[in-house]
């Protein structure tokens, strides 16, 4: 067995003389040590990646180079813009796109922050969770915050198979460790982790993220002046393989197609001008991402914590998200708090019933409850949700009932208006399929790459809107999408590069087109599967949707 008997406080870490100064007069509990007198080396080195084996295999990001950092690495405060270089090891200083987000930045580095601010319980659930990314976690909440705001930090493993993971942090000063005896998932476990809270404002994180400079003042004040705001961070990338710091844009908003998954989306540039005046005020997000958020303790419980019926992960930020705004909250991201995330392309865990099942119920529940009518939409974008059962809903609609909200044609129409709502222009909403194949956007934008792929029934990249002014065209080189009236986008078939397309003439000797125009003719609710010629697209694979 390891000795921790080895953990003293004459070990030497990359910590300041003011990080001991600040803490040479500090008494701790029996038992407990300081984060810099914590031994990283006998920590992590108990689980590192042996020679041979894959870096990737357990926690679906790069262990090898996650292990080789530092606990306490060094990071740049990052200003409100979209970083254009990252360093290795130290998070990358972002440079800015222009005077507004220059003045943003310096904003940030100096403004001061009340004094008088509540103290925070941070929650982390974890399983199976990589002993250095999770360690990094605890180590820069406890360094890049004010202590006194930091009241405890509570670990709550998801009953990881190796129950140290979570039990030799509980030696590190303010940590809490709470273990289930089974595996109960991400809503579940953050509500014992709640539920244990002394501090009266919860901040939740994922358990592979690193705070920056500053990043919890700017949270904590805008709940201590209203509890009904729930606040989230700016999340910066943390690379999966290489485990670069990149700052991310400050120009973002959370959102959700029809399919109900959650997305980014650039502000309009109406949006944009409006914040010259102030970049760092606070920006209203009709949707979470549900991994880094700050809430009053209160009035988590009052609104209802999480939909307990939910299982392991997904679907959760999307019911709070509705449930905040349409119950009186409001949802707001701030640009002076950054906190660095690892985003990884798979789940590193298992999911009973298979993650596609599990994702499914628990966005049918969120929409069974939150979505009225509009819940159609997202049948009709994922049909195969609706053979997914989603168990009973009656207390969480007494609780809608109770707590008075509004109906969720009032988010479309104050909160998400840039959400596109299908209506009687819309002549068909779902796949274009012929045999066993879709067409499919392949995981790209609209500047990006469509062709075709296996069907898979969830929506996703797989759900295109036709409306009166759009038809479907097969040229001999290629396949268009087209609009009737205006220019639209060719698909060429060797590049399968989308480029602007001059509108052809009418087809007497030119080209062929699939009828005079293959438009999709079903109306919404009903199949628009329809047969389509896909010979000259190229078929492809998502690496984010398949």
């Amino acid at each position: 067995m390891d000795d921790w008997s080895g953990i003293n406080s004459n070990r030497i870490h990359s910590h300041s003389n003011a990080d001991d100064k600040d803490h040479s007069q500090e008494t701790l509990p029996l038992g407990k040590v300081r984060w810099q007198d914590f031994d990283q080396d006998l920590y992590v080195g108990a689980t590192v990646v042996r020679p041979g084996q894959d870096p990737y295999a357990r926690n679906k990001f790069n262990q090898v180079e996650s292990d080789k950092l530092r606990m306490d690495r060094r990071c740049m405060t990052c200003c409100p813009s979209r970083a254009q270089r990252s360093i290795k090891g130290v998070c990358a200083l972002s440079f800015s796109e222009g005077m507004m987000l220059q003045s943003g930045g310096a904003v940030c580095r100096h403004k001061q922050w009340k004094t008088d601010l509540p103290a925070s319980t941070v929650v982390i659930t974890f399983h199976n969770e990589a002993r250095s990314a999770l360690l990094r976690t605890v180590v820069s909440v406890l360094k890049k915050s004010p202590p006194h705001l930091v009241k405890e930090i509570i670990l709550v493993d998801d009953y990881s198979d190796n129950a140290e993971d979570g039990a030799l942090l509980g030696k590190i000063e303010k940590v809490r460790v709470l273990r289930n005896d089974r595996r109960e998932g991400l809503m579940r476990s953050r509500v014992r982790g709640a539920d244990a809270a002394t501090a009266s404002v919860l901040t939740f994180l994922d358990s592979h993220c690193e705070c920056n400079e500053h990043w919890l003042e700017p949270l904590l004040e805008r709940v201590a002046e209203d509890k009904t705001r729930v606040v989230s961070p700016i999340i910066d990338v943390i690379n999966m393989d290489n485990f670069q710091y990149v700052g991310a844009s400050a120009d973002l908003k959370g959102g959700f197609d029809w399919n109900l998954v959650f997305k980014w989306d650039y502000m309009t540039l109406e949006q944009r001008r409006a914040r010259q005046g102030n970049p760092i005020a606070p920006i209203k997000t009709p949707m979470i991402a549900g991994g880094l958020f700050v809430m009053d303790k209160d009035y988590f419980e009052e609104l209802g914590k999480y939909d307990m019926m939910m299982d392991v992960w997904g679907g959760e930020n999307l019911e709070i998200s509705f449930r905040v705004w349409q119950c009186g909250g409001s949802l707001e991201i701030i640009p002076c708090s950054r906190v660095g995330h690892v985003f990884r392309k798979q789940h590193p865990y298992t999911f009973p019933g298979g993650s596609g099942t599990v994702f499914a119920r628990n966005t049918r529940r969120a929409a069974e409850v939150w979505m009225d009518d509009f819940k159609n939409f997202y049948y009709a974008a994922v049909p195969s949700a609706r053979n997914v059962p989603y168990g009973n809903i009656q207390s969480r609609l007494e609780m809608k009932k109770r707590l008075g909200c509004k109906p969720f044609k009032w988010y479309l129409e104050n909160v998400y208006p840039e959400l596109r709502v299908p209506d009687h222009q819309d002549i068909a909403f779902g796949a274009l399929q012929q045999g066993q194949n879709c067409l499919d956007t392949l995981g790209h934008f609209a500047d990006g790459v469509v062709g075709v792929y296996e069907c898979h029934n969830a929506g996703g990249n797989q759900v295109p809107i036709r409306t009166q002014q759009e038809c479907t065209e097969r040229w001999p080189d290629g396949g268009a999408l087209w609009s009737c009236t205006y220019p639209a986008v060719e698909v060429h078939s060797q590049s399968a590069a989308i480029i602007p397309a001059a509108r052809p003439p009418l087809p007497s000797h030119g080209r062929p087109m699939l009828g005079s125009h293959l438009a999709l003719r079903d109306r919404l609710g009903l199949s628009s599967r329809n047969t389509f010629s896909h010979h000259n697209l190229q078929a492809g694979k998502s690496v984010d949707e398949h």
